[in-house]
């Protein structure tokens, strides 16, 4: 016995010692144990490849970090990419394969809307959490839309903005609005949102102008400039949004205009150039970090994120940290969190998300319920505006400034 006892405090030691010359012994014995894995559908080639592959790295960044903390219980994350390559009967079948696959805990993506409600049944059917990063609310609408019990989406609801700009406009004292849309439905969103619920903002008048993409855009917006509005807001994709904001600084006017935030920064900058100087926007705060409170709760982990995209992984060169990029990493980690706490069973899973509040984000901070899968709320977003625009006529790049 007394020999046993001494072999085993050798081996005992003998572990410690290994531990202490190899920091990372833990993190390989993990490697040998099933992985807790969780599904990536996006767009990796096709058109919107870039957006894809921008969620891909942030998606592993997160997990890089949840891994170097110990995983869920000891069990690394595996990320299992599906690339929709563009196509939603794609997408469908990787909804279907990942869903199938009972060792896939939950799934990120997809970011279009059409792939998004074509996937939308398998992960009803099949009982599987997904975090979707449409900017489309109708996939937890329910209604029409179908049951979302197993659906979350991050990205900012489009009521949730336009609360947040009814509530500068109230500020303001702005009681006049143009209102500029697409005849589509974001804009048809919109129109019904000033229609009914603005008047509680203090709007008085709102002045629509709505657009099909064959009509005569400078020559509406003359109309609507004509009638003295105050501010206008701008609810169109970002092609037509570069061309009112173009249209509008020809006419040399210094109304404040507003563009609808799911349009991408960068992108909008890039496009149109000076014109889209003193643009004003609703965002997360990604964009204003340096500019908040040091005791905003969002700010020391913001902070960290753009430190590890920009300085560790080196990713600032090929695309600056945005909006959408919060709600990316905010998916991966409300989903550990949630594993965390309630193990890697789906239908449990689906409860501890379902459950969560005040979860401090990137994006925000969360609290769902059984109604509500977004968990965002106006207090979650600022005003921000397009500060300076630098370029050579080619390339344009642009900063930001906190409003609000």
């Amino acid at each position: 016995m007394r020999i046993r006892r001494r072999s085993l405090l050798l081996q005992g030691a003998l572990i410690m010692l290994l531990a202490f010359m190899d920091p990372f012994a833990s993190f390989r014995s993990a490697l040998g144990r099933s992985t807790v894995k969780v599904g990536l559908l996006v767009d990796l080639s096709g058109k919107t490849r870039e957006k894809g592959n921008a969620v891909r790295r942030v998606s592993e960044m997160a997990v890089d970090r949840v891994n170097a903390q110990g995983g869920v219980s000891g069990r690394l994350v595996e990320l299992i990419p599906w690339d929709t390559a563009g196509n939603p009967i794609v997408g469908k079948n990787g909804a279907k394969v990942l869903t199938s696959d009972r060792e896939v805990t939950a799934v990120v993506g997809p970011a279009d809307w059409a792939t998004a409600m074509m996937t939308k049944p398998f992960f009803e059917e099949t009982q599987t959490p997904v975090m979707m990063l449409t900017w489309e609310d109708s996939v937890i609408r329910g209604g029409k839309f179908g049951m979302y019990e197993w659906i979350f989406r991050l990205p900012l609801r489009r009521r949730t903005a336009l609360e947040r700009i009814g509530t500068f406009l109230k500020n303001k004292g702005w009681t006049r609005v143009g209102l500029v849309i697409t005849s589509d439905g974001i804009g048809r969103e919109a129109r019904e949102w000033f229609e009914h619920e603005s008047p509680d903002y203090g709007v008085e008048e709102v002045i629509v102008k709505s657009f099909i993409l064959t009509e005569d855009v400078a020559g509406k917006l003359r109309m609507l400039v004509d009638q003295k509005p105050q501010v206008i807001v701008s609810w169109c994709p970002a092609t037509y949004a570069v061309t009112v904001a173009r249209i509008l600084r020809e006419m040399t006017t210094d109304l404040p205009l507003f563009q609808c935030h799911e349009i991408s920064p960068r992108k909008y900058v890039e496009m149109a150039g000076p014109d889209a100087k003193k643009t004003l926007f609703v965002s997360n705060k990604i964009l204003v970090w340096e500019e908040l409170e040091e005791t905003d709760p969002q700010k020391e982990m913001i902070q960290d994120f753009v430190h590890q995209y920009r300085d560790v992984y080196g990713y600032g060169s090929r695309e600056p940290v945005s909006p959408f990029m919060g709600y990316v990493w905010d998916s991966i980690m409300i989903l550990v969190r949630s594993m965390r706490a309630g193990g890697t069973d789906r239908i449990w899973l689906q409860h501890v998300i379902e459950s969560t509040q005040r979860h401090v984000g990137i994006g925000g901070v969360y609290g769902f319920n059984h109604e509500d899968h977004n968990g965002l709320d106006p207090d979650s977003t600022v005003i921000v505006e397009v500060d300076r625009v630098y370029g050579d006529g080619r390339r344009w790049v642009g900063s930001w400034r906190l409003v609000n």
